[in-house]
């Protein structure tokens, strides 16, 4: 089969399926270049559209990505990033706003660490159907939108006392704290190695020593400390509820294994203070007001933008699967 230049540029190999975008234009047209999108003085190519339509159609299965409605949304999401990567990247200039090269090595240092070698991340990058210079890109537009989020928090007002108050008394609910209990607890595959470890424990033992060394679960790193635990989360731990500080429960099986838990602290129901609750009314108030600047500064920088979408082509460009063997 011989492929147009866009269908070569859009071709995306899946674990078991392949993906050539095509077009209902002439076959002797040579479209790789043509505009299906510009914004301002930024133009997003056939090529680019193509190959950005196939990465977002790579996250679905050989079924989905051939679904219409899937596929027009992908269409739609290239587009409206193409819109936003560009608004974004003006105002950011027009602001003297720009990403440093240090900024960019420290995070791309940061990812790498979490994989074993180079070998192992450019791998992920292949699974992913990146380039390293595509996937810096887009590493270095999201530290560009965190530069821009973070000019347009500087301009947002901490939330007055009254508005904190105000917040406090329609949302009371929020603010109910249950009842619960602090646990440690160490868990065993079987019960022959649960009662060896229970005879341990009742010579003095204690469940944090012995979870780090031989609790199968994870928070065995943690020296087997569950944190809070409300009632009804396993129906084994609801007994804690009328244990005191101090004990240790019997051998319990659960689908995770044998449990041993001993109950660390309680807490009664109860509802948290104005005051307690300060600190958290305003993060969530300030989360609330920077998402509201963001999208009406969004919404303004798209308005004053020049934007021309070839929607007659965009339409036209059809998908298709086959299986790769």
């Amino acid at each position: 089969m011989i492929f147009t230049p866009l269908q070569r540029a859009a071709l995306v190999t899946l674990c078991f399926l392949q993906i050539t975008i095509t077009s209902c234009t002439s076959r002797n047209e040579n479209y790789t270049s043509r505009v299906v999108a510009k914004v301002n003085n930024h133009t997003l190519t056939a090529e680019k559209f193509a190959e950005n339509l196939g990465t977002r159609l790579k996250t679905f299965n050989d079924l989905s990505a051939k679904d219409s409605a899937v596929i027009s949304q992908a269409k739609s999401a290239v587009i409206q990033d193409f819109i936003v990567r560009v608004v974004t990247h003006d105002w950011a200039q027009a602001n003297q706003i720009f990403v440093r090269k240090e900024q960019i090595d420290k995070e791309v240092n940061t990812i790498r660490k979490q994989y074993p070698d180079d070998i192992a991340f450019r791998k992920a990058l292949a699974d992913e159907g990146l380039s390293y210079s595509r996937w810096e890109e887009n590493l270095t537009h999201t530290l560009l939108e965190r530069l821009v989020t973070d000019a347009l928090r500087e301009k947002i007002k901490k939330p007055t006392e009254e508005e904190m108050k105000s917040y406090y008394k329609e949302n009371k609910s929020l603010f109910q704290q249950t009842a619960a209990v602090k646990l440690r607890q160490i868990v065993l595959e079987n019960e022959e190695a649960a009662k060896k470890i229970s005879k341990e424990i009742s010579r003095g033992k204690s469940i944090s020593s012995l979870a780090k060394k031989f609790s199968i679960t994870a928070e065995a790193s943690l020296n087997g400390d569950l944190g809070w635990i409300e009632k009804g989360y396993l129906s084994i731990f609801d007994k804690a509820f009328n244990m005191p500080i101090g004990q240790k429960s019997k051998i319990e099986k659960s689908s995770f294994g044998y449990h041993i838990f001993e109950v660390v602290d309680k807490r009664s129901p109860k509802t948290i203070s104005f005051d307690d609750a300060r600190k958290k009314i305003q993060n969530i108030l300030m989360a609330e007001a920077e998402q509201a600047a963001y999208t009406r500064w969004l919404e303004e920088q798209i308005l004053k933008a020049h934007v021309f979408k070839d929607d007659e082509f965009i339409k036209s460009v059809k998908v298709q699967t086959r299986s790769v063997r």
